[in-house]
């Protein structure tokens, strides 16, 4: 439906002459008649108004479609992608979480190797950071790339 038919219709539900809702809306007669054919729209601030006149929200009273006929599901927040947007953001932010955590707790050792100990740390210990460092950022790639591809 478009906002001139749903004027009408909402005009007509209030059993409101053209007349009748031009005077609430201190406008002339032919201005509520241009909106319901369609050759004039009125602007945000009259919409505004009629919305409040015809107690509707501005959403319904623009609205091509009948809002009331929607249900929970069938709102964008309810669908399936945004939960698994969701599920894939929360593995993205556990996955960040292990990264500083397997950089911190290195970091930590290391250190105290070094300046406690007076140890330098193993080779073999670095490239094994490392790796578990690179599959970590790897899956967070991945993860990333599934999100952008959801939008």
């Amino acid at each position: 439906m478009a906002l001139g038919e749903n004027i009408k219709r909402l005009r007509e539900e209030h059993s409101l002459t053209q007349q009748q809702l031009a005077d609430k809306l201190y406008v002339s007669r032919q201005t509520v008649c241009r909106w319901e054919s369609g050759s004039r729209c009125p602007d945000l601030i009259m919409a505004k108004r009629l919305a409040v006149e015809l107690d509707v929200s501005l959403d319904e009273l623009i609205s091509d479609e009948d809002l009331k006929e929607f249900t929970k599901n069938d709102l964008p927040f309810h669908s399936d992608v945004v939960k698994r947007r969701k599920e894939l953001e929360k593995k993205q932010k556990q996955i960040l979480e292990f990264i500083q955590l397997v950089g911190g707790i290195f970091l930590l050792v290391s250190v105290f190797c070094r300046i406690q100990l007076e140890i330098r740390v193993p080779v073999w210990c670095i490239v094994l950071v490392l790796c578990a460092e690179g599959v970590a950022f790897s899956a967070r790639y991945f993860i990333s790339r599934k999100l952008d591809r959801l939008y």
